[in-house]
This record gives C-alpha cells, structure tokens and sequence, in this order.
C-alpha cells in the first residue's frame, strides 16, 4: 500500500474511531464471506461499523481518541466495530453473534473512557435498551413528586381527621 493510500485510510479510521460512542475489538479469524457479510449487516442496522484493518494503521488513528485504552490488543487479525448509535444493542447483537459464529471473539472494547474487558462486554449486552432505562428514569422522576404530594396530603388529612374528632367530642358533651 501507499504511503498516500494509508494516510488516508488512517484519517477514515481517526475520524471513525473519534465519532463513534463505543469501540469493539474483536477477532475475527476462521470467519467464511458469508458469516462476515451477515456480521456486516446486521452491525450495520444497529448503527454501527464492523472495520477490518492492519494494526499498525490502527495504532497510529487510535491516537489521541478513546481506543487509545485498548492499544495493547492491537495484535493478530482484528475487526474494529464502531457503535455510532446504542453500544448496549451493538453489544447485545456482537454477543448473540457470538454464540452462533464460535469463530467471533470480541476481545475488549471501550466505551466513553472506560476500558472494557470481555466479560464487561457480556454484561454491557445484558443491561436493557435505551428507551427502556429512559422510561425507568422517567417514571422515578414522576414517582418523587407523587410522594410527596401524598405524604403531604395525609398530613393534612390527619389534621382534618384530628380537627373533626374533637369537633364531634365537643358537639357530644
């Protein structure tokens, strides 16, 4: 390869790997076409990219972004999977993959800052959708003030309650 042609291929990488929300690394080795394109699509309707590129070219984008974290992984044939969108789905999808296709091995991932280790990856597949953990937090939110108006309105009530016994015990004496 060119020097020009991997200087743009590591451009197209940084710009990735800097846009994307969660980096997986996996292996990919033993995969036939078909798997791969399989792979591909289906990472592609989750909104992220599966990426198969030297790893020399990788260590020099992965460079002041977030893969930095993972730079030591940077070894034998590797695919970088880029999750533009829910690294949870991303996740979830690479981890039912996984099981089908014995040959995928996710080895880490990053995700935000945090580095992520295999067993990270299982459990970030396990946690619920986006709109799922959204609803949860929306219907605590709700919850809070409910309580409050309750608890503030039994106290009331017991004044009023409290109020109408000693009104009642005063009207029968």
């Amino acid at each position: 390869m060119e020097r020009k042609a991997k200087q743009v291929v590591v451009e197209e990488l940084e710009s990735k790997l800097k846009r994307a929300r969660a980096l997986f690394l996996a292996e990919y080795s033993g995969m036939n076409v078909a798997q791969m394109t399989r792979l591909r699509r289906e990472l592609q309707h989750s909104g992220a990219e599966f990426k198969v590129t030297k790893n020399t070219l990788l260590r020099l984008a992965a460079t002041g972004t977030d893969a930095e974290a993972i730079r030591d992984q940077f070894t034998g044939p590797n695919a970088v999977i880029c999750s533009y969108s829910d690294p949870a789905a991303v996740a979830k999808l690479l981890s039912s993959i996984a099981k089908e296709i014995p040959f995928l091995k996710v080895k880490s991932g990053v995700f935000g800052k945090q580095r992520l280790g295999p067993d990270d990856v299982v459990r970030l597949a396990t946690l619920p959708s986006r709109e799922v953990l959204l609803s949860k937090l929306l219907g605590l939110l709700q919850a809070s003030p409910q309580r409050l108006v309750g608890v503030l309105a039994a106290n009331l009530n017991k004044l009023m309650w409290t109020l109408s016994a000693i009104k009642n015990q005063k009207e029968a004496t």
